[in-house]
């Protein structure tokens, strides 16, 4: 079979941004330097590999300004057969329901329909995680990712899925959608003076598309505003002997309280439902236990102020006692394939009308609610860490670039968004009550086969540690057994920067930052890490952050509050003997 193969590629500013926005509340790129997105650079090799070994094609296409046409002139230095650039000034500021929209719509333009459309599983500018899910609904096509591997087998594609607690074999009818993981390969990137004349680049405009609402005007969630990174932190950084240079450094960190019992404060309660006004959907996926009962209690703070109750739409491997955790009603669902569950909820929700759709952060529950964002043009808040209504609207936060906080409003209806569950507050459950349990049926779909399937996640283990010590590459795989007494001592998690997941070093659930976990440690430890703002963004809610880095110029040093200059092994023995006499006593 000779394959179509087009691959979706987004120019991404290099290195950290600021977030901030301009005066229309875009992200502001002028002066930036940009390259192609990291998984896109994957999404690219791996089209160009597929169409080599079938005697297919390859495409790239991006949407972007101008200077964006760069990023398809490296994908066509790469191997890539043709490229498509889309690019209008009408597009600016469109969010991801948008984006999606344009993007099938540039699609329907070319020759021949691609047989496999290849999307980055993520973006390091804003990582929405939908873009691939919305443009699968839009074009009536299967979704899965992000994929490990990728083999064509005739016209269907046999995948290997990553998900933070492991992996699952996914056999995919084509034409489909495909996520594409950064460790699948390796990046498709060429030397600038190898990339051909912007002369071989198709221009295309919204002229040549189906007529749209484009832009910020037509998107239903926009940015209000971003929230600056609170400057909290007043470095003390040392340097020295290690042992002169560990003994000061506790002696700080003592002062700071680093060690005393935390102090617990009081759970508010799950509120009891009203029921005179709109309800919540919470969607119960296969998530951890923490995170349902978070969700369920954040889905009822918002029904009682929207004077409705929370009804929880569960798969059937989802357990607990839901009731006290918040939920009023149970509905369950008969099968579990995000298509179908999401066409089911969409019959129902039609005649329900709740006031808003909640999910976790997760890819089931992304690849579900992405899907019901297209299917009612309501869009899609993602990856939250907090939610609250205004005058009727749901807004939230979610990280951005330069640790600064993006404040997120929806317009939609229903509002639809995914939330971060490790970072939501958990609530004293209530009494347990009676709730009413329907069942909802939900067909099969017939375009996906699942084997050695491992769902759930323990990434709340992370999420919700007390301390966390966060692993970059300067801690080879190797040694981490160095850093077990410390990780015991304390009580702490591992947590690891992207390059260190993209590794295999540590499990991909582990990664902090903007496109990983966001966690609010009262310790956090980082060990051999630069200090990259988007890795840091992931914990700027920590209390206390010890930084250790031979690089005095580390960025690190410049968003800690104390840091040891030296090596990471030569400092580890002394620390661990500090905080063992400190713990001790």
């Amino acid at each position: 079979m000779n394959l179509l193969v087009t691959a979706l590629v987004k120019q991404v500013p290099k290195g950290d941004h600021s977030g901030r926005l301009d005066a229309n509340g875009r992200l502001e790129r002028a002066g930036a330097v940009t390259e192609m997105n990291p998984w896109c650079r994957r999404a690219v090799a791996q089209a160009v590999r597929l169409a080599g070994e079938t005697g297919g094609r390859s495409t790239a296409i991006t949407m972007g300004p101008p200077g964006a046409v760069d990023v398809l002139r490296e994908a066509l230095g790469w191997g890539v057969d043709d490229a498509v650039h889309l690019s209008d000034p009408a597009l600016a500021g469109s969010d991801c329901l948008v984006t999606a929209r344009a993007l099938a719509s540039t699609i329907a333009v070319l020759d021949d329909p691609p047989d496999l459309i290849l999307v980055g599983a993520s973006s390091v500018d804003g990582s929405t995680g939908a873009v691939g899910a919305m443009l699968a609904e839009l074009l009536g096509l299967p979704f899965t990712g992000p994929v490990l591997t990728l083999e064509a087998e005739g016209r269907r594609l046999r995948t290997t899925v990553q998900y933070d607690s492991g992996t699952e074999s996914v056999l995919i009818d084509l034409p489909a959608v495909v996520a594409v993981a950064e460790r699948s390969c390796s990046p498709a990137k060429v030397p600038a003076e190898s990339w051909p004349s912007s002369d071989a680049v198709r221009r295309v405009s919204t002229t040549d598309l189906a007529a749209g609402a484009w832009g910020l005007p037509g998107s239903p969630t926009k940015v209000a505003q971003v929230h600056p990174a609170p400057l909290t932190r007043d470095p003390v950084i040392f340097r020295g002997r290690p042992e002169t240079q560990v003994r000061r450094a506790i002696a700080e960190l003592i002062d700071r309280g680093c060690f005393d019992a935390p102090v617990a404060q009081p759970a508010e309660p799950v509120p009891t439902p009203q029921r005179h006004g709109p309800d919540v959907v919470a969607l119960v996926g296969p998530g951890s236990a923490a995170g349902t009962r978070a969700l369920l209690g954040t889905a009822a703070a918002l029904a009682a102020e929207a004077g409705g109750a929370v009804v929880a739409v569960r798969t059937r491997e989802s357990g607990g006692d839901l009731a006290q955790w918040g939920a009023d009603e149970v509905i369950t669902l008969s099968g579990d394939e995000p298509r179908p569950v999401a066409h089911a909820l969409a019959r129902w929700i039609r005649e329900w009308e709740p006031w808003a759709v909640l999910g976790a952060a997760l890819p089931w529950d992304r690849e579900v609610l992405a899907r019901l964002a297209v299917v009612f043009g309501a869009g899609l808040m993602s990856d939250l860490v907090s939610l609250t209504a205004k005058d009727g609207r749901l807004a939230g936060l979610k990280p951005s670039g330069g640790g600064t906080l993006a404040e997120i409003v929806s317009h939609g209806t229903p509002q639809i968004a995914t939330l971060r569950t490790g970072l939501l507050p958990l609530r004293t459950p209530r009494a347990g009550r009676q709730v009413t349990e329907r069942a909802l049926a939900v067909a099969a779909d017939p375009a996906l086969a699942r084997a050695d399937r491992r769902t759930g996640d323990d990434g709340d283990a992370l999420d919700r540690a007390e301390v966390v010590i966060g692993v970059g590459r300067g801690v080879p795989p190797e040694k981490y057994d160095e850093l077990e007494a410390m990780r015991v001592l304390l009580g702490a998690e591992l947590g690891a920067t992207r390059k260190v997941t993209d590794e295999g070093w540590l499990p991909h659930g582990r990664q902090i930052g903007i496109t990983g976990r966001s966690v609010a440690p009262r310790m956090y430890v980082a060990v051999g890490l630069s200090g990259n703002l988007n890795h840091l963004a992931g914990a700027s809610r920590a209390g206390t952050v010890l930084a250790i880095n031979t690089d005095p110029a580390a960025e690190i040093f410049a968003h800690c509050d104390v840091g040891l200059v030296a090596d990471w092994q030569e400092v580890m023995p002394f620390l661990v003997d500090g905080l063992r006499t400190r713990v001790n006593g």
